[in-house]
């Protein structure tokens, strides 16, 4: 009677779990590969065994395996409303950072998300206080259960074959399976290994500049041309842009694998020359596989003569770039602690300090020539916790003060900060008798999901631009990828007019 009972009770949580997995977006039928439901069973009886070993109380273990997979679907949902893509496995290393960091994490989880889980979770530690633990016997039958699904994970995970596309391989695989594929196979030793080797062998791994101008390359955090979304759009936040545009060596839209986050994506790209496509599950957050020397577009600099230097206005351990950067050949980082003093606009430090910064390290004297990456922050979102004043929109869209476009007024106010920036850093440049190459891009376009809906326009690109203060440039368009700009960059500094040949003189 009692196998009966363990084979009832079995049989509903499994239900159970398939349904509340039903949450999560994109929805998945259970027409799916049998790999897929041996996998999803397997792991939530390895939950479910786990803790029963632990605890021994068998109602309680069964509700964490289920709340376990709830609590999964419900931050994805979160997730895929802001960014457009689900929950993957990297993201579990970004929990430490939405405690250290609460304001780029947490205000995207509504309160009826935050209700429902601290509901579940109080409903699992009451019923953890009031059940009757079993007899040490049913606890290791349980342990051993839990220890044989293990082996049994890894092969169902590797058997599912994930595309590696989230929104496709949830859809076919259902979330939980989804999940477990990407996390068992993305943590694998093999893989770590094969982005070791990618990256080891890539475009920069090998030869030095043969010209040596300053380069300047700046992400501009969540930079696009937000005039692509309709005339209402008014070109006010754009005028350096325009200008700086026009006479680039080469400009256009640019190609991310990212979307309203993520920058580390686009960032990673720009600095190894690789698509994403060939970093296999290090492509979700590729700053967590680099742990040992990377070959990158600083070393490639470096090699030539060149002081490299990060500089970005936040935490050095956000994405672990402290780490990342050093093995990419990074001399120094400048981040917070060097803008102690530096105002802020919103709750950041603003783009103007971060021009200084840059200005500042040009002047240094040295010998060397320079490669300054900078990451800018003061776009970051949630844009929806800025106050926006009355009237503040009339000079950035025509769309008026209502409350639903308070995110895209304040987005725009930062993008003219974005452009001033610009501005300061050419004008700066333009005078000074030293060659320099500047690259402008954004990392990707910003989490504006409401706006876009409302507007019935969802970009997918942001923007790039490629400057330098010789050659007389007409501004050639080229739409690329962003894994492509550090090639366009060795092309631009080239010299190939009197121009750049007299500016080469002065600086030597």
């Amino acid at each position: 009677m009692n196998v009966v009972i363990g084979i009832a009770i079995a049989a509903i949580v499994v239900v159970c779990s398939f349904g509340v997995e039903a949450i999560a977006v994109p929805r998945s039928s259970l027409n799916r590969p049998l790999a897929a439901l041996a996998l999803h069973v397997a792991a939530l009886a390895m939950v479910a065994g786990g803790s029963l070993a632990v605890t021994g109380r068998a109602f309680f273990s069964c509700a964490v395996a289920v709340v376990l997979i709830a609590l999964l679907a419900v931050i994805s949902n979160a997730k895929y409303e802001s960014l457009r893509e689900p929950f993957v496995f990297t993201d579990l290393t970004l929990f430490g950072q939405a405690f250290s960091h609460p304001r780029l994490y947490l205000p995207f989880l509504s309160f009826g998300k935050v209700l429902a889980i601290l509901a579940g979770v109080a409903a699992v530690t009451a019923g953890f206080l009031m059940e009757t633990p079993l007899a040490l016997p049913g606890r290791c039958v349980a342990g051993l259960i839990a220890i044989g699904c293990v082996p049994l994970c890894l092969a169902l995970s590797r058997r599912v074959s994930p595309t590696l596309q989230p929104f496709a391989d949830q859809s076919r695989l259902g979330f939980f399976a989804a999940f477990l594929a990407y996390l068992l196979n993305g943590l694998a030793s093999k893989e770590k290994l094969a982005f070791a080797r990618t990256v080891e062998v890539g475009p920069f791994s090998s030869g030095h500049p043969d010209t040596h101008p300053d380069v300047i390359v700046i992400q501009s955090e969540s930079y696009f041309d937000a005039r692509r979304l309709g005339d209402s759009i008014l070109p006010g936040p754009y005028v350096h842009f325009d200008r700086v545009r026009r006479e680039a060596f080469e400009h256009g839209r640019l190609t991310v694998p990212a979307w309203g986050a993520n920058t580390m994506r686009s960032e990673f790209a720009l600095l190894t020359g690789l698509p994403s496509a060939a970093l296999g599950y290090a492509r979700f957050y590729p700053y967590i596989y680099v742990r040992q020397a990377c070959a990158s577009l600083a070393g490639y600099f470096r090699r030539g003569g060149y002081r490299t230097a990060a500089i970005h206005p936040y935490y050095a351990d956000f994405f672990g770039r402290s780490r990342a950067f050093r093995l990419m050949h990074f001399d120094r980082f400048l981040d917070i602690k060097d803008f102690a003093n530096a105002d802020r606009v919103g709750p950041y430090v603003g783009d103007d300090a971060v021009a200084d910064a840059i200005v500042t390290l040009l002047q240094e004297r040295d010998d060397k020539p320079t490669f300054a990456f900078a990451i800018t922050m003061e776009n970051h979102g949630p844009l929806h916790m800025e106050p926006v004043a009355a009237g503040e929109s009339a000079s950035r869209h025509s769309l008026g003060d209502d409350p639903r476009w308070h995110e895209l007024t304040a987005y725009l106010r930062h993008v003219e900060n974005a452009d001033d920036m610009l501005g300061k850093l050419t004008d700066y440049l333009r005078k000074r008798h030293r060659p320099a190459v500047l690259c402008f891009y954004g990392d990707h376009v910003p989490a504006l999901s409401s706006v876009f809906d409302e507007l019935g326009n969802e970009p997918t690109h942001s923007d790039y631009l490629i400057w330098r203060n010789f050659g007389g440039d007409l501004g050639d368009q080229r739409d690329v990828p962003v894994e492509s700009l550090g090639f366009a960059i060795q092309r631009a500094m080239m010299y190939e007019d009197r121009i750049g040949t007299e500016l080469q003189q002065a600086s030597a």
